[in-house]
């Protein structure tokens, strides 16, 4: 009898608790079957949110606990520094020191792929995208076969080169997929969720993901530009 087939390691490393929820948690909901799923967060601290008032760092660090436990994930925060108590401040960390902590994660998990953070003008996206990219290099211990860039739209949709984001893989969600999207979302980050006309509100997310659908010709899609696909 053949042995089973194991299942893949996909590592998503973010600046923020809520990133990998608005850009990829669609991808990692449908295809959750088929891969043992990590995580790794860059910085969360004590924030003032002018949207809901003041939000301490452990009332982050919990919804991002529920947010990795709907996907039976594991978070890699075993190492004191992480994630660092500096979010909006990632500048104020030693480069070396952001670079060291995602190669050790990348080195205990040995993704197979990895969904990682894009630049844009918050200097936390960039910093956590070039620490990841160093961290990736090739002569590190481990390098992926995939690396996919997640796609935010409030941040990487934004006027400049540097966050001159083009899609070229993308994965389709359905109305029930995008409802339990939204949901996801709405349980685990109720601190994040926006009203009104704003990208991310229910509305804005869905609205986002009608926008990438129409380009794949499907109903809503999530879009990420590849980094590197060996086979």
């Amino acid at each position: 009898m053949c042995e089973a087939a194991r299942q893949k390691k996909l590592l998503v490393i973010e600046a923020h608790s809520d990133d990998s929820a608005i850009s990829a948690s669609g991808f990692l909901d449908k295809f959750r079957s088929d891969y043992e799923i990590h995580f790794l967060l860059v910085t969360v601290s004590d924030i003032f949110m002018h949207h809901c008032g003041p939000l301490s760092r452990a009332e982050r660090l919990a919804e991002y606990g529920r947010y990795v436990a709907h996907f039976n994930g594991v978070w890699h925060h075993d190492d004191v520094s992480l994630p660092f108590d500096a979010d909006a401040r990632l500048d104020t960390i030693p480069k070396r020191d952001i670079v060291s902590a995602i190669e050790k994660t990348i080195t205990s998990v040995a993704p197979d792929i990895m969904i990682v953070q894009g630049p844009s003008f918050h200097h936390d996206h960039t910093l956590v995208y070039e620490a990841t990219i160093a961290a990736t290099r090739p002569t590190a211990r481990h390098s992926p076969s995939e690396m996919y860039v997640m796609e935010n739209p409030t941040y990487v949709h934004s006027i400049g080169p540097a966050t001159d984001f083009k899609p070229d893989f993308y994965v389709s969600l359905s109305e029930d997929q995008m409802r339990m999207k939204l949901d996801l979302f709405e349980k685990c980050f109720p601190s994040q969720v926006r009203e009104g006309p704003n990208y991310l509100s229910p509305d804005g997310i869905r609205a986002w993901a009608r926008y990438r659908g129409i380009e794949c010709r499907r109903l809503y899609a999530e879009a990420f530009q590849t980094y590197q696909r060996v086979i």
